[in-house]
């Protein structure tokens, strides 16, 4: 019973620091990718899509799940947060040796003659995330989440002016890259200043092989989800035109951006969460339970009140010349209403210690995408299509992590979805009213008021009147917050 106050008393301080700095970090992202797109063209942005899925496959294998194995680990010691570093580090230098060396290939395949030297220096990001993720897992584990805080914060504002002064300068994707850089950089220097634990010489192979055997079923499960995640910008960087990828990948960038806002702040909080409580299965199924309904109560209505104002949002933030990009950013929205349901399933696979599970479970979904959206990509060369079809494959995927729920942890998939569906109800009431002001002859920006009023105001009354578990349990959640 101690060990369950314990616990919750830290999950309130550590979701309202995580969601402070997820919320703090998108904001301030959020008004950065508004300043760049206003200045750069489509163009740059298509090409940056291509180098993140690439640098991001090579930084998962650098990761190598090292940090969510010290996390689920509940005697990892010094010695076993140094040990992940060094062989962090040395993935890194394989890695970036790989990538430089390759670089020439992937411009040739994309016939982009500049993407060697782009690539080429963006990957030197590896070097400092190899320590920047030991960092981040030292303070998640111990749930410090308001350093996190404070080192998001300080990188995301620092890189923002560089990739703006630069921008203004007329480098085009190099503010991009060195945005991308300079904010790694600076995580890892404020992180440096805040965190206790230092790198030292000791290197035990014990450790090691302890973290790679937990630890490699979340590398290519990591592998895999960002394939997955950058399957269309590949596929289509190849098929279409710089210009119609960058209109593909802003449309899919700003709502995940909005929701990710929410959704990262929740999960970064449930996995050592619930890796605490793994051995009580009751406690455990309980704070499942609460997830589930919190999470999507708040994911939900974000996602939807996102989608029926996505054209003023579009044409106020990012100037009318990106009105193409939002049937993508609407479904996007769309693909993302069960994402809590996955995202807490997966989260509690991962702190019961099946990380093979959520190995199998991740190369189901990236095989049936493979097929699925690359097949659409390459026989129509259409970005809508592209997105609709990720949209369908993302709503599958759901099922697909819910599938073992009953017999991993006694939560059952339809004992989940069924908490979920008075949310979606009123979310989709709130929405359908909030589609009127598109009916009236008025400006953008009275338009997205009027969407906002309209929609908050029927989504919280309706959660009242229809007593919304949900609306409850964030309630509860202040309370208790506002009592410490």
């Amino acid at each position: 019973m101690i060990q369950v106050v314990r616990t919750k008393n830290r999950l309130l301080s550590s979701f309202f620091w995580s969601f402070l700095e997820q919320g703090g970090t998108r904001i301030v992202s959020l008004i950065l990718q508004i300043v760049l797109a206003r200045i750069l063209m489509p163009e740059a942005f298509g090409v940056m899509a291509i180098l993140l899925v690439l640098i991001e496959v090579a930084n998962t294998i650098v990761q190598s799940g090292f940090g969510a194995a010290l996390i689920q680990r509940q005697e990892a010691t010094d010695r076993s947060f140094t040990t992940a570093f060094w062989l962090s580090l040395c993935f890194a230098a394989v890695l970036y040796s790989i990538v430089f060396f390759a670089a020439p290939a992937l411009a040739a395949f994309y016939g982009m003659a500049d993407l060697s030297i782009y690539l080429r220096v963006l990957a030197l990001i590896l070097f400092v995330e190899a320590f920047n993720s030991i960092q981040r897992s030292y303070l998640q584990k111990e749930m410090h989440f308001r350093a996190l805080f404070n080192s998001n914060i300080a990188a995301s504002i620092g890189s923002g002016v560089v990739g703006v002064t630069l921008a203004l300068l007329g480098f085009g994707v190099w503010a991009l890259v060195a945005q991308a850089l300079s904010q790694a950089l600076l995580a890892c220097f404020v992180m440096l200043i805040q965190v206790p634990w230092r790198p030292s010489f000791h290197f035990e192979t014990t450790e090691a092989r302890a973290l790679f055997s937990y630890g490699w079923k979340i590398c290519v499960t990591g592998i895999l989800n960002t394939l997955y995640l950058g399957l269309s910008e590949l596929i289509l960087g190849k098929v279409c035109s710089p210009a119609d990828l960058g209109v593909y990948s802003q449309g899919r960038k700003w709502p995940n951006a909005a929701i990710s806002m929410v959704s990262n702040a929740l999960q970064n909080v449930f996995f050592p969460a619930f890796a605490e409580i793994q051995s009580d299965k009751e406690a455990l199924r309980g704070a499942i339970q609460k997830a589930v309904v919190v999470g999507s109560y708040l994911i939900m209505p974000t996602a939807l009140l996102v989608a029926v104002a996505a054209e003023p949002l579009v044409a106020l933030l990012l100037t009318e010349k990106w009105l193409a990009c939002v049937l993508v950013f609407q479904l996007v929205c769309v693909q993302n209403l069960g994402l809590m349901l996955g995202i807490v399933n997966l989260r509690a696979y991962m702190a019961l210690g099946h990380s093979g599970l959520y190995l199998k479970l991740q190369l189901i979904k990236v095989l049936s995408g493979l097929v699925i959206i690359s097949g659409i990509a390459i026989l129509l060369h259409n970005i809508y299509w592209v997105a609709l079809a990720a949209c369908v494959h993302g709503l599958l995927c759901v099922f697909i992590d819910l599938a073992p729920a009953k017999r991993m942890h006694g939560l059952g998939s339809l004992s989940q979805i069924r908490s979920v569906m008075p949310t979606l109800f009123v979310a989709l009431l709130a929405a359908g009213l909030a589609l009127v002001p598109l009916a009236f002859d008025i400006s953008y920006a009275l338009q997205l008021l009027l969407q906002i009023v309209i929609y908050v105001g029927v989504y919280l009354a309706c959660s009242r009147v229809f007593k919304l578990r949900g609306l409850q349990e964030c309630f509860t959640i202040l309370s208790d917050l506002r009592s410490r």
